[in-house]
């Protein structure tokens, strides 16, 4: 046994040692080198979207379909301002023969949202005018660039529900244009790249982390509101055992209560997740979403739901916000002028600020009005 003498005791040196450290080789940021975040390159010679799986993802999460769905609404606006020419092309511009340039321009602002490219063939009269735009499956599209990474073609690629052309050196190539016959919007393109990046890219981890917490939250909640039963029966009979499962189970769909001779069932238990029995997921899952909001970009007030502390905060988030969809309507316009020779600008955003200062104004008014009627009829009655 120790003869626990205080004179034995020493003291730390922690002014020194906790002061001694290289930059970046302390020891609580040894275990970020085990961090590793994934290398990415750029491809510039020959791209074709994954569209199924970025489609996949924005028709199965609610949340990014608001998102992209509500940023383009924004984007487009609800009326197109052109000069006559432009409006005189614009009403020739059909689609596949039931749109209008409004929505075709809408749907491929958000297939490039998607999956980060968006096609469409610039269909041509006689005279070379413009006189259709057809969207074009992006899984079907393949963009090449020759070594210096400038786009040559657009070519499409045979699929499961289209026959080869055996009349091609590739049989696998259906059809193919030139640089200038498509219409290309790249989103956020980078550095060499020959395409635009799928606006969920970055969002994935996210979305996954939130739905694996909320389906897992699901089985949670489902074992505490119907736990599972174990049933010990006082017979080894299968046909018995069969007909005390088949009353069991008619009483439990009926909401009917069963009567059993005594010793039929020796022991009956049941398996729950208690209510405090395991961590709480909701704020994790609160975080996530608001995780989801800030890279989003796309904040609360516009998705419909105000969860600001106050209304200076979401003026905030609104003026970034509407800035961003400027910066998007600008870079749009000079695509469309660029690539289609058409003069289009579009609807800004409307000024919430100067909205708010009205309604405060309004309210302001009519509490003065209330205040003076109450005054005047104090005055009466003296």
């Amino acid at each position: 046994m120790g003869l626990m003498d205080i004179d034995s005791a020493i003291v730390t040196d922690l002014d020194n040692k906790t002061t001694s450290y290289t930059a970046g080789q302390e020891p609580w940021n040894k275990n970020l080198d085990g961090f590793n975040i994934e290398k990415i390159g750029t491809e510039s010679q020959s791209y074709t979207p994954d569209w199924e799986k970025w489609n996949g993802i924005y028709k199965t999460i609610p949340e990014l379909k608001a998102e992209i769905d509500t940023f383009c609404r924004w984007v487009i606006g609800r009326k197109l301002t052109m000069d006559s020419a432009t409006e005189e092309t614009g009403n020739r511009i059909k689609g596949n023969g039931k749109d209008s340039l409004r929505k075709i321009l809408m749907n491929q602002k958000r297939v490039s949202k998607i999956c980060g490219d968006s096609f469409a063939e610039k269909v041509k009269d006689k005279a070379k005018r413009l006189i259709n735009l057809k969207p074009l499956d992006p899984k079907t599209i393949r963009i090449e660039a020759n070594s210096k990474g400038i786009i040559k073609r657009y070519v499409q690629i045979i699929d499961k529900n289209k026959p080869a052309n055996q009349n091609k050196k590739d049989p696998n190539i259906i059809a193919e244009w030139k640089p200038n016959e498509i219409f290309h919007l790249a989103n956020n393109k980078i550095a060499d790249e020959i395409h635009g990046i799928p606006e969920t890219e970055s969002l994935l981890k996210i979305i996954k982390w939130r739905h694996q917490v909320m389906n897992a939250y699901s089985v949670i909640l489902q074992r505490y509101m119907k736990p599972t039963y174990f049933y010990e029966t006082d017979t080894d009979d299968e046909t018995e055992i069969l007909g005390i499962k088949t009353k069991i189970d008619n009483a439990v769909t009926n909401f009917e209560n069963v009567v059993l001779p005594k010793g039929t069932l020796a022991e009956v238990k049941n398996v729950r997740t208690a209510q405090q029995a395991t961590l709480d997921p909701m704020p994790w899952m609160n975080f996530l979403k608001k995780y989801f909001v800030l890279t989003s970009g796309t904040p609360d007030i516009v998705l419909g739901e105000s969860r600001e502390s106050a209304v200076s905060s979401g003026e905030l988030n609104f003026i970034s916000y509407k800035e961003r969809v400027i910066q998007e309507q600008f870079d749009y316009s000079e695509e469309i002028k660029a690539q289609l020779g058409l003069t289009i600008k579009f609807e800004e955003p409307r000024e919430i600020a100067i909205e708010s200062a009205n309604n405060l104004g309004f309210n302001s008014n009519k509490r003065k009005q209330k205040i003076e009627t109450k005054s005047k009829g104090k005055i009466a009655n003296a």
